[in-house]
């Protein structure tokens, strides 16, 4: 029996009470409605992090990694622990304590080895199905580490000032990693080891807590990095050595407090564009070039854009809900909800999901920005979802520790929608 699964049942003993976790599936519309539709089922639960009833306000930030060669699914908690789960069944596996807080997105990569005839650290060629070696996982205690799949052991771990929440982005042998101290690093994928690093002046005054993550765009001369920063600054870094190449504000021209670019940068290279969102002043598109600005959409408190249908945007904030523009910075549509803290918007087919730190899994119809459906784990859900392309399943998990697989349903299926147990 696990660690997990000794402290919960001693928690369910104690308490006296049933431990299978619930939730419920509601559709917003009624039945019959030429709105009402079929959007998820729930097709597996798990509790990954064991019940705290002391505290008031729990959040879980952790997000899935996919495994499909091994049938895995790789979840951390903030408890501080890294769980291998049973992909079709969501039963726990194994255990790797890490020693802080998991709040981030792992992230699956191959181990580049040195070969005969090619330079160190040159990617070894692999069947795309074959199963990765490496597991690259951010803890709050400020470490980036990598995990040895085969043995289940820690390869490396490089220490950082701030905490790890983003995922890393991996090209050409090196790790690049970003953390809330406004730091970038990189790092050598096979042994962790420190190549360059970047930093922005840490903010004195109010932010919003949050960061940006690592977008990459390959090219001839080495590749660049874009990120933002608590300052408002964005910059476009050399992924080679870490230079920056351009750096622009999406800050107020006041100043103040919140001037936060949080926002993961998205890039359009067929447009030569690059979007951001300052928490002040919106939603900017930036030459990739010089990062010159060429429109912005005033928004308050935007977080991550993602892509819908390839053309236009879509976008969350905390203060004026669910949005889409389209690449001219034109509003499409926008879905006030309830205030609290919205994830990252995740795209597909027909559908916008955003997971709600109050309210549970939204979905919203791509084209109007309708409210379709919600899960209520009954506790908010502040991961980001993730999307299962192959079992066709989004991954959340409830800021009580639960784990949910939600199974997408075929519109043309008869629409039932029934309470776990």
């Amino acid at each position: 029996m696990s660690r997990l699964e000794r402290s919960l049942l001693a928690a369910c003993i104690a308490l006296s009470v049933g431990c299978g976790p619930t939730g419920r599936v509601e559709v917003i519309h009624a039945q019959g409605s030429d709105a009402a539709r079929a959007v998820f089922r729930v097709a597996m639960t798990q509790q990954v992090t064991v019940p705290d009833n002391f505290i008031m306000r729990p959040d879980e930030f952790g997000t899935v990694a996919l495994d499909h060669p091994r049938q895995l699914l790789y979840v951390g908690s903030r408890e501080g622990t890294l769980l291998a789960l049973d992909m079709p069944t969501g039963e726990v596996l194994w255990e790797l304590p890490l020693g802080g807080a998991v709040a981030s997105s792992p992230v699956l990569v191959d181990l580049p080895r040195q070969t005969e005839g090619e330079g160190e650290g040159a990617p070894v060629e692999s069947d795309a199905n074959a199963p990765k070696d490496l597991l690259l996982v951010g803890t709050d205690n400020g470490d980036e580490i990598a995990v040895d799949l085969r043995t289940r052991e820690e390869l490396w771990r490089y220490a950082t000032d701030g905490k790890v929440r983003r995922a890393p982005v991996i090209a050409e042998g090196v790790v690049y990693v970003s953390n809330s101290r406004e730091q970038v690093f990189g790092l050598d994928l096979r042994t962790g080891a420190w190549r360059w690093q970047y930093e922005q002046p840490l903010q004195a005054g109010f932010t919003v807590s949050g960061y940006a993550g690592l977008t990459y765009q390959p090219s001839s001369d080495g590749g660049r990095l874009y990120t933002g920063f608590g300052n408002g600054k964005v910059a476009a870094l050399d992924a080679g050595s870490g230079e920056a190449l351009w750096l622009a504000s999406v800050a107020p021209p006041q100043g103040g407090d919140f001037a936060d670019c949080d926002s993961t940068p998205l890039l359009d290279e067929a447009g030569g564009r690059l979007y951001v969102a300052g928490q002040q002043t919106g939603v900017y598109a930036l030459d990739l070039e010089d990062g010159s600005q060429l429109w912005r959409f005033d928004v308050r408190a935007a977080g991550d854009l993602a892509w819908v249908a390839g053309s236009d945007l879509v976008g969350s904030s905390s203060l004026e809900g669910v949005f889409s523009l389209d690449r001219n910075g034109q509003l499409l549509w926008r879905t006030q909800v309830d205030p609290g803290v919205l994830s990252s918007p995740l795209v597909i087919d027909d559908t916008v999901y955003v997971a709600h730190n109050e309210s549970g899994l939204l979905a919203l119809d791509r084209a109007t920005g309708e409210l379709l459906a919600r899960l209520d784990p009954g506790s908010g859900i502040s991961s980001a979802p993730v999307f299962d392309p192959v079992l066709r399943r989004v991954y959340a998990t409830s800021n009580r520790g639960v784990l949910y697989g939600l199974e997408l349903v075929d519109v043309a299926e008869p629409q039932t929608f029934a309470a776990l147990p």
